[in-house]
């Protein structure tokens, strides 16, 4: 019965992080087809040696990395898979249960994928909020810089100076600088960076500077007009979180304050009852 619910866990975690993957897909396809809305693209365009690949990463952030791009192959899965089916079958042999060894190392298998699985979209889900909260700051700033007259690149060069290049959001716009610096147009440089962001907020407000540029709009308005949106959106999403709060605090209390009450304030009747009970049955 045990075997039979943790396998139910298994799967049920398996289409939960399915549909995930699937969302996150859908997603970037949808930000690609933003950034390349009335543009035409080049046939045969230059490899972009700066698309992929760690580029300096160090520590956590380069272990995601590669660890995100293993477990995107099917190999990575697979390999996966094959480890924890060795490791359970490892243990079964070591606990005496040969009989069940196919058991234990399906359900290892299994959930050391999901264990991957679960970190690299948590690990996701850090990396995207940091992007989405400083993001605002980095285009008010830079607009504010160009209406004294600099252009874009100086502008983003100045506070790429200032910035802390461990940071998600700057350490992608420091390859897009240096994409710049290499040769590389403007508008083939917000692509790269909108490329290698998962983060859609990104591919949003590459695609209005690309098309600004086209068309000989402004740049600082465009970046002014995203970073309030995003702002709003910001204190939208912390309006959300602070509206659930109660909510999840129902269960701390319920599990902690709550039975602490409970003892303080009918903890003395209770046991005067007792002691009344003893004494009418003595």
């Amino acid at each position: 019965m045990m075997i039979l619910l943790a396998l139910t866990l298994v799967l049920l975690a398996m289409v939960y992080i399915g549909l995930q993957s699937y969302r996150q897909l859908a997603a970037r396809s949808r930000q690609r087809e933003r950034i390349l809305f009335g543009f035409s693209v080049p046939e045969q365009e230059e490899e972009a040696d700066l698309s992929a690949g760690d580029y300096g990463l160090e520590g956590s952030a380069r272990f995601y990395f590669h660890l995100r791009k293993f477990i995107a192959t099917t190999q990575g899965r697979v390999s996966l898979l094959l480890l924890g089916g060795l490791l359970g079958a490892t243990a079964s042999v070591l606990l005496g249960k040969q009989d069940s060894m196919a058991t234990y190392a399906v359900l290892s298998g299994g959930v050391l994928l999901l264990l991957c699985m679960f970190w690299l979209l948590k690990y996701q889900k850090n990396h995207d909020s940091m992007v989405k909260e400083e993001l605002p700051n980095l285009l008010e700033t830079v607009a504010a810089i160009m209406e004294s007259g600099v252009a874009f690149e100086s502008a983003l060069n100045f506070v790429l100076q200032e910035s802390d290049p461990r940071h998600p959001l700057y350490f992608e716009l420091n390859i897009m600088n240096e994409a710049m610096l290499r040769g590389r147009r403007r508008n083939e440089a917000l692509r790269l960076w909108a490329g290698r962001s998962r983060v859609e907020a990104v591919g949003d407000v590459a695609s209005g500077m690309i098309q600004a540029d086209q068309t000989g709009a402004s740049l600082g308005a465009v970046m002014r007009h995203h970073a309030q949106a995003l702002l709003r959106e910001n204190e939208a999403e912390t309006q959300r979180k602070a509206e659930r709060l109660p909510i999840r605090m129902l269960l701390p209390m319920a599990s902690m304050i709550l039975p602490a009450v409970f003892i303080l304030a009918a903890g003395p009747s209770i046991i005067r009852v007792f002691q009344i009970i003893d004494e009418i049955i003595s």
